[in-house]
């Protein structure tokens, strides 16, 4: 999933061209700054961090634990193209405080081509879907572990269904997106996507740069963090995330 997903980006419009503005700009105030504002995602970290300690009670929090659960079905949504360009111009603008230039870069790609839209092929080569919140999520989660961890590999279809089972497990226990519009559901998934394919492109560019892959780690964590996600704490597997040994 790696490969193709980094490769729908043009690295160089993404991402700034010299190591020291990757390593101040992009980490500290571009990417960093998007993640928490994806409504409802921390709640959704709570409630998975309940499920990898097959404890769902103990860390779902009594809000998640009191909120009825979302149905399957909810968590695909009917794409719309009116919407994509809004939820792009947002994105922009919730980036351009932390990074103007990389805001700016981020506007013209948008304005140049669907980048949702592309992700469309390699995501169902792994069976996940654009149109689907868990699928979405397991793009995020998938890549921002790797990141968290160094590493930039590829995934099987095996194993980005198994974590999307498990994010959409977490997803209609919490009860986040019951009664959730269209709307609203495009916004979280396509947040989601675009921070997957930003995370994607940062591991690729960071090849033979040890200094820059720390510092793209240690974002993946922090943004995670602030989804209420702690990535130190799992691994990954064939079977989907475990906790940590």
């Amino acid at each position: 999933m790696r490969r193709t997903l980094a490769g729908m980006f043009v690295l160089a419009v993404i991402m700034p061209a010299s190591p020291s503005a990757q390593d101040t700009g992009w980490s500290n105030g571009f990417w960093s700054t998007t993640l928490p504002a994806i409504a409802g995602t921390d709640t959704l970290g709570l409630t998975l961090r309940g499920r990898l300690q097959n404890d769902d009670s103990a860390d779902t929090g009594s809000e998640a634990a009191a909120t009825p659960p979302t149905a399957a079905a909810d968590l695909r949504y009917t794409p719309s193209h009116e919407r994509r360009i809004a939820n792009f111009a947002n994105f922009v603008a919730r980036s351009r405080p932390g990074n103007p230039q990389g805001a700016e870069d981020l506007a013209k790609l948008f304005s140049s081509q669907d980048v949702i839209e592309g992700m469309k092929a390699p995501l169902d080569a792994v069976g996940l879907r654009i149109d689907d919140i868990a699928g979405a999520y397991a793009a995020w989660w998938i890549n921002a572990w790797q990141a968290s961890r160094g590493r930039d590999e590829d995934v099987s279809r095996t194993m980005a269904i198994a974590v999307r089972d498990q994010a959409a497990r977490a997803i209609t226990s919490s009860g986040m997106l019951r009664g959730a519009s269209d709307a609203a559901k495009q916004e979280m998934a396509e947040s989601l996507l675009i921070q997957a394919a930003l995370i994607a492109a940062a591991m690729e560019q960071s090849k033979g740069n040890a200094a820059l892959t720390r510092a793209i780690a240690a974002v993946a964590s922090q943004g995670a963090r602030g989804m209420n996600v702690d990535l130190t704490a799992m691994d990954l597997t064939e079977h989907g995330f475990v906790p940590a040994q």
